[in-house]
């Protein structure tokens, strides 16, 4: 019996299930051409499936030397910073198929950037490839950010701007350029060759001439123009064309601001036209503000109007009734307290003058109170010595008045009734002076009972006990 080999058997072939990748690309290498990098690799080993591509993961690290731009400012810093967190989210580049390579391009200028690879099947995406480092170039920076004119003069300008946004590279100046808005017209260039500067002013321009300027951001390149068209200010002036709409108790002034003028201050003179009105002056008003309001006017009232600098005069009048004022205005107030006075001053000179009258009167006083002490003594001694008398001589010597000159003839006719027996004198204060007369007491036996009369020949007895006692009394 002999032994041989069995038959061979039929070959089976099994399929196992798909998984993700488990290698990486390999040897990754870039080639940057401005804003463009090209990227090539290994394929993947061991893609466990069906190989349907790469992709490639990139992000931007910063700028080239970190933030060169710092010392331009916080605000733009800032700005700046917002953008680039805008843009370094990561960036992802699917390339379908077995392809080694592929070129991305919109990258930015003189920036740092990291990428890295990955295979991926129908079942996932493998690990990436070590991340790869590399860097764009310097580039022509972009415009300024903004650009405006300023004119400080018929012949002068001068120009404002702000950095570029993106500087694309290590900024190093700017370049001006300048010329006539005409065909033909003569270009002229100034350079600026420091990175922070931010105006510039240019000379001898033509004032009757409109210009076309440029500002333009350098690096190791030039970058575009940022551009304005503009001419110098004319020396301002003002207005001389103003719109006026009234109020009741205000004035609105209106006017149109010349477009190649510079701002002028002047001053707005007003009054109302009515006697004994002056002139009054508004504020420092600037002609590019276009509008002014005069207030504190009285409403229904025509005021005259006029600027300082100009031809300029109006007049207008304020919307409501006029306020009923004095016919005459102030001129007719100041002559009525001028009449008060007068009248004041009269009636002041007529007090002092009845002031003094009665100082004056006020000396006879003292005769007035003697008289009436020495009627009251005298009474009962006429009651006793005389008997009756009559109603009508008390009366007469009750009325006899004290502050004129007929009072001391009036005591000396009351006393001469009396007789010759007594004579008796007053000094101007009312006191006595004088004695009576060396004749002596009547006879006994002629007592009347009526007045004494002259006619009687009987003397009256003395008025008092004694003329010493009068003399002697206080006054």
């Amino acid at each position: 019996m002999t032994w041989g080999g069995a038959p061979t058997p039929e070959p089976e072939i099994g399929y196992s299930g798909e998984d993700e990748p488990q290698e990486a690309p390999t040897n990754v290498s870039t080639k940057v051409m401005d804003s463009t990098v090209t990227v090539k690799w290994k394929e993947a080993q061991n893609v466990r499936g069906l190989l349907l591509g790469y992709k490639i993961y990139l992000q931007r690290l910063g700028p080239q030397g970190g933030r060169v731009r710092r010392s331009l400012g916080k605000q733009h810093q800032k700005k700046e910073d917002k953008l680039e967190r805008a843009r370094e989210r990561d960036r992802e580049v699917v390339v379908h198929g077995v392809k080694t390579s592929e070129e991305v391009t919109g990258l930015r200028l003189y920036s740092s950037y990291e990428l890295s690879v990955a295979a991926f099947n129908s079942k996932g995406e493998g690990p990436r490839s070590p991340p790869h480092h590399f860097s764009t170039p310097q580039g022509a920076p972009g415009p300024p950010a903004s650009f405006r004119l300023e004119s400080p003069s018929e012949k002068s300008m001068i120009l404002y701007w702000s950095p570029p946004e993106e500087t694309n590279g290590i900024l190093q100046g700017y370049v001006v350029q300048y010329r006539e808005d005409l065909e033909d017209s003569l270009l002229q260039m100034k350079y600026i060759n420091d990175p922070t500067a931010t105006h510039f002013e240019l000379d001898s321009l033509d004032p009757s001439s409109h210009y076309i300027f440029n500002v333009i951001a350098s690096t190791i390149v030039e970058g575009p123009p940022i551009t304005r068209r503009g001419a110098t200010a004319l020396d301002g002036v003002a207005p001389s064309h103003i719109n006026i709409v009234p109020s009741n108790t205000s004035l609105n002034l209106s006017w149109v601001h010349g477009e190649r003028f510079r701002n002028h201050g002047f001053i707005i003179r007003y009054r109302r036209k009515s006697p004994g009105c002056d002139w009054l002056d508004s504020e420092v008003v600037n002609s590019t503000q276009g509008f002014y309001s005069l207030k504190g006017l009285l409403p229904g009232s025509e005021y005259q109007l006029v600027i300082n600098d100009t031809q300029w005069e109006n007049s207008t009048r304020t919307i409501g009734a006029a306020p009923s004022v004095m016919p005459g205005g102030f001129a007719a107030r100041g002559w009525l307290i001028g009449l008060i006075a007068a009248i004041l001053l009269l009636v002041l000179i007529l007090l002092i003058l009845c002031l003094i009258k009665r100082s004056k009167g006020g000396k006879y006083a003292v005769k007035d109170k003697e008289d009436k002490e020495g009627d009251s003594e005298a009474r009962p001694m006429k009651d006793e010595t005389f008997g009756e008398y009559s109603d009508a001589d008390e009366k007469r010597s009750e009325s006899q008045p004290s502050l004129c000159g007929e009072s001391k003839l009036g005591s000396d006719d009351s006393l001469a009734e009396y007789g010759d027996s007594v004579d008796i004198q007053f000094n101007e204060d009312g006191s006595f002076i004088g004695q009576y007369s060396n004749r002596g007491p009547a006879p006994p036996g002629h007592e009347s009972s009526g007045p004494a009369s002259p006619d009687n020949g009987v003397p009256p007895p003395p008025i008092a006990p004694s003329m010493s006692t009068i003399l002697d009394r206080p006054s």
